[in-house]
């Protein structure tokens, strides 16, 4: 009789296949969804362009849900997202530090968990060195929790133009979750 491994064993060894395989950043798909996979690591840039670096916030690293009226009670948290990895890939273009920014992490199920679709709030901030902010937006990101994935992965890539910084080379990106609890 053969035995097989679960799907859920499988398929982050799938995924490694697909992402070592030599594909494009986005062309290989999640065999389990269908969805791109987006090799973060070939954001960095290792090149002549200044290219800040990508900061977490502090304190905006997590985003929790909890039941109302249980805030920050463990025992009742619906779910909590993190991020676990960032890059970024930047040139210039027309006077301007253009910069592909990506944001990877997992969202959790807690104790109180139920499929459904959460929408995780990352903010990107560009700064001139504590002087001015030169970009802030949230991007909403869609992340589906089924009986089938309760810790299931997301990636963004946010495109971001600002001011050629010259010889300053003074910027700062930071990102993190808009909120920290939504209750």
């Amino acid at each position: 009789m053969l035995n097989f491994a679960p799907v859920k064993t499988l398929a982050p060894l799938l995924l490694l296949g697909l992402a070592l395989g030599g594909c494009n950043a986005i062309s290989s798909l999640n065999p389990l969804t269908s969805k791109p996979v987006v090799d973060l690591s070939k954001y960095n840039t290792g090149g002549s362009v200044y290219c800040p670096k990508v900061q977490l916030r502090q304190g905006t690293e997590s985003f929790n849900v909890y039941e109302k009226g249980f805030d920050k009670d463990p025992r009742h948290l619906v779910h909590q997202a993190r991020i676990e990895k960032t890059a970024r890939e930047c040139s210039l273009q027309d006077g301007k530090l253009v910069m592909r920014i990506g944001v990877n992490g997992r969202v959790l199920a807690g104790p109180r968990g139920v499929s459904t679709t959460l929408s995780v709030p990352i903010r990107v901030v560009v700064v001139k060195h504590q002087d001015a902010v030169l970009y802030s937006e949230i991007h909403p990101i869609s992340v589906q929790i089924s009986d089938f994935d309760r810790t299931p992965d997301f990636v963004t890539v946010v495109n971001v133009a600002v001011p050629d910084p010259g010889e300053d080379k003074n910027y700062i990106v930071y990102v993190g979750f808009d909120r920290k609890e939504d209750t």
